[in-house]
């Protein structure tokens, strides 16, 4: 089976020497997604619920650039620099995600790559089939 790189155009993780993701299989993995736009500019300098918007837009895109999408995510790592923004976190799950909710694991960590960066989620997703609902 092999791993086929997924990105963007442009890829605003290129000058960091970082893929976006692989498509391997059914499965995309995805890099870490930060409040990092298109031109691979800061977005939302402390604006938390900015950095949370840009992030989800860039997890968006490039689930759709390997075949996939936000319904289709199974597992997510959601990074953060102040663990007192877990309900915001909540929120943010239940507005971009749909029930069954993803697996998560939540980590507080010091800094982010850019000092300004407050969040930062990778995923996995599927590329094909669905995720159901336990019986």
């Amino acid at each position: 089976m092999d791993a086929v790189q997924v990105s963007t155009e442009p890829d605003p993780l290129a000058p960091y020497r970082i893929s976006q993701a692989f498509r391997v299989g059914d499965l995309v993995i995805t890099s870490g997604q930060a409040a990092i736009d298109r031109d691979g500019n800061l977005v939302g300098a402390g604006d938390f619920a900015a950095q949370a918007e840009q992030v989800f837009a860039n997890l968006a895109e490039v689930l759709e650039a390997g075949g996939s999408s936000l319904a289709r995510v199974i597992k997510v790592t959601i990074y953060l620099t102040d663990m007192a923004r877990f309900p915001d976190v909540v929120a943010l799950r239940e507005r971009y995600f749909t029930p069954p909710y993803p697996a998560d694991t939540i980590v507080e960590v010091k800094a982010l790559a850019l000092p300004e960066l407050e969040i930062e989620i990778e995923a996995t997703a599927l590329a094909a089939g669905s995720t159901l609902a336990a019986k």
